[in-house]
């Protein structure tokens, strides 16, 4: 699991944002060792015997940099991905709630801000991405119908304005229509859905829930011309989801819909629930290894 792929370090570090080497030597590791495939075929494919390891390349959000830094390596080595689409982010600029967090740390001229009851020291870059970690972790606790409302607060705390559109080339401007259609065209990338805005689906309404995931649904496949046949859960874990939102899925036809929860899958493993290991930024070169080989999913479960 990748979100955004970069050639320069952010302002504001978030782990999120992978460095265009980091990655080009992680698909280099994958293409030697592994067979990856498409993630809408992988159910199928973990049924039969393979003689490599399979993995699967998925991307969350929809960042422009998926297309101008992380395709190119991809098209080189042949790759296949999926690239989940907040759909109602696509093309304009706007772009995902902790990105804005981000922007608005890296432009403010402040030296602390008080949060949920919390006061963080924001004077340096350090201090600011260790408190852009801290506030995700709280705005992720907040029921949706609030968070949004807190997460603006927090912005015009800081001095930005929640609506301001990202600047082109920003690390955090989200893909085009012309980017998306040019990607799908080539066959080697395949669109999912990640719902229209990023909600966290745990606690809404049946209505509310609908629209996110129909939404989105019917979106990506206005924009690829081809069926959606992917879906990624915003936030991924095991409570931030619920029934309701599988049989959504079954009924839309999805093959396969990801969680972020970490480990591997097998011929055992429900198709709409598959488990994924996230790659984030500064991520050691052993880490990396160890975990997509299974092994420190494996330590977790022991210890």
């Amino acid at each position: 699991m990748y979100h955004g792929v970069v050639r320069r370090p952010l302002a504001v570090g978030d782990w999120c944002f992978v460095s265009e080497a980091d990655f080009r030597k992680q698909m280099e590791y994958l293409a030697q060792w592994f067979e990856v495939v498409a993630l809408a075929d992988l159910p199928e494919k973990l049924k039969k015997k393979n003689a490599k390891p399979l993995a699967a390349i998925t991307f969350d959000d929809g960042y422009a940099n998926n297309y101008e830094v992380a395709w190119p390596v991809l098209k080189k080595m042949g790759l296949p991905a999926t690239i989940f689409l907040n759909t109602a982010l696509v093309g304009g600029g706007d772009t995902v709630w902790f990105c804005r967090v981000n922007d608005a740390l890296a432009r403010t001229g402040r030296k602390e801000v008080e949060f949920e009851g919390e006061r963080f020291a924001i004077g340096t870059a350090a201090e600011k991405s260790r408190a852009g970690e801290r506030v995700q972790e709280i705005l992720k606790t907040i029921p949706q119908e609030r968070m949004t409302a807190a997460c603006e607060g927090l912005i015009r705390a800081l001095g930005d304005d929640p609506e301001r559109a990202m600047d082109e080339g920003s690390p955090f401007r989200m893909l085009s229509a012309g980017q998306i259609a040019e990607m799908a065209s080539g066959g080697l990338v395949e669109f999912g859905a990640h719902t229209r805005t990023h909600t966290i689906m745990a606690g809404i309404s049946d209505r509310r829930l609908s629209e996110e995931i129909d939404g989105s649904i019917d979106e990506v496949e206005g924009l690829t011309g081809r069926p959606c046949r992917t879906f990624a859960y915003p936030n991924g874990r095991r409570e931030d989801y619920d029934g309701r939102a599988v049989e959504i899925l079954k009924m839309r036809g999805i093959s396969a819909a990801v969680t972020t929860i970490g480990g591997p899958n097998d011929a055992a493993t429900p198709s709409l629930e598959l488990k994924r290991y996230g790659i984030g930024a500064d991520m050691p070169w052993h880490d990396f290894k160890l975990e997509i080989h299974h092994v420190k999913s494996a330590l977790r479960r022991e210890g």
